[in-house]
């Protein structure tokens, strides 16, 4: 790892991120230092076994006879407010020190959401939003999980956001809360070789469109210095390692390149929120992957931002990457390289993706007066539907 990416890694403050199986051994000193006596930890049904972080952890664990390890692994993809509650009842009744959360985006956020609710109170319907427990309680600091990611993509690992489904309305919300900002994360390549070809595809394709709509978010670049730098990091890696990882799972520098780049695109957007893809594609779980519709939505939303000066000029420090002498090209040699991947050509390979839902999103997506205007290019309310609806039909 060359100097320059190690301080991009280590200049993010809100995450300690250690990085490599080596540093595992790190986890125990988090634990000797916080008097910890019982750790609850939060998994998938399957993957934390599969990947052998759960067996690492307890590995770790065995020279700390005095703490006691509970575990919940019941957490599917896409968690629910149901899920939550039942992570609730299970963190009552054993009341842990810690939180440890081992799997992919939704173990994390599932495992973030209900370690905030749990100590801060109520019910998960108080803190949809952005920082709802923060800005009534300034002065009061929540214990945060300790994330071992298994999946290359999501950047739970490093940011304040936790997708959780309600089904009632058939829709992900989004908690966004600084205090839920995992404390440690244990980035190991080697828990992410589990991952077949379609996991990996998706979940790289997630980290990469966060890369690209942080980059090109212009006008949320005084946020946060080193986010454009992390962004081209990012995009760097994935391009030139997610088709490797794709198609052959042990190879050991691809899943490195790739879990650097998922952490970096995660840290991106802590400051640099996504667009339009990611707010188009909030009710389609369980329809199509996440990773896979965010970038199949990115083509024509990124073609709307083009028409922003400033994003087409910053559109073009991507040609290097992705090739083109024109913003339109850059934006072409992105879908060429989706194809290099496997990703289908379009939202209509999907049967799940019907004209009554793509008319359902973009009304309700209008709804969302904030992601509307923080898109690199914003998007005026008044159009929001008809310009939703256009980027929409050409993702088809």
């Amino acid at each position: 790892m060359n100097i320059e990416l190690v301080e991009l890694l280590e200049k993010y403050t809100d995450t300690a991120l250690i990085f490599g199986s080596e540093r595992m051994i790190m986890i125990q000193e988090v634990f000797y230092q916080s008097d910890t006596r019982k750790i609850a930890v939060f998994s998938g049904g399957e993957s934390a076994d599969r990947s052998g972080a759960f067996a690492e952890l307890m590995k770790k664990l065995s020279i700390l006879p005095q703490i006691q390890v509970v575990r919940f692994n019941a957490i599917k993809p896409e968690p629910t407010i149901e899920t939550v509650t039942q992570m609730l009842e299970f963190l009552k009744n054993e009341t842990p020190d810690e939180v440890v959360a081992i799997g992919g985006g939704s173990p994390l956020d599932a495992a973030k959401a209900a370690w905030l609710v749990h100590q801060a109170g109520g019910s998960i319907h108080d803190y949809f939003g952005v920082n709802r427990y923060s800005a009534e309680n300034p002065q009061r600091k929540l214990k945060k999980i300790i994330a071992i990611p298994t999946t290359a993509g999501t950047g739970s690992e490093a940011t304040p956001y936790s997708n959780i489904v309600d089904q009632a309305m058939q829709v992900k919300k989004l908690i966004s809360e600084t205090e839920i900002i995992p404390a440690y994360s244990f980035v190991v390549p080697e828990f992410t070789s589990s991952m077949p070809p379609s996991v990996t595809r998706a979940t790289g394709c997630d980290a990469l469109a966060h890369a690209i709509e942080g980059f090109l978010n212009v006008g949320q670049d005084q946020v946060d210095s080193f986010a454009n730098a992390r962004a081209l990091e990012a995009i760097s890696l994935i391009v030139k390692h997610l088709p490797v990882a794709i198609t052959d799972g042990n190879n050991h520098d691809a899943r490195s390149a790739m879990a650097i780049a998922a952490a970096l695109a995660g840290m991106v957007i802590r400051h640099k929120p996504t667009g339009l893809p990611h707010l188009c594609s909030f009710s389609w779980f369980e329809k199509i992957e996440h990773g896979i519709a965010v970038v199949l939505l990115l083509p024509a939303a990124w073609r709307y931002y083009n028409e922003s000066s400033a994003v087409a000029t910053r559109t073009m420090q991507l040609a290097p990457i992705f090739g083109g002498n024109t913003p339109d090209e850059v934006v072409d040699g992105f879908r060429s390289f989706l194809s290099r991947c496997g990703v289908p050509d379009g939202l209509k390979t999907f049967p799940a993706i019907t004209e009554e839902l793509l008319r359902k999103t973009a009304n309700s997506a209008t709804q969302n007066k904030m992601k509307l205007e923080l898109a690199p290019r914003p998007v005026p309310l008044e159009q929001s539907e008809q310009i939703l609806s256009d980027i929409l039909q050409k993702s088809l």
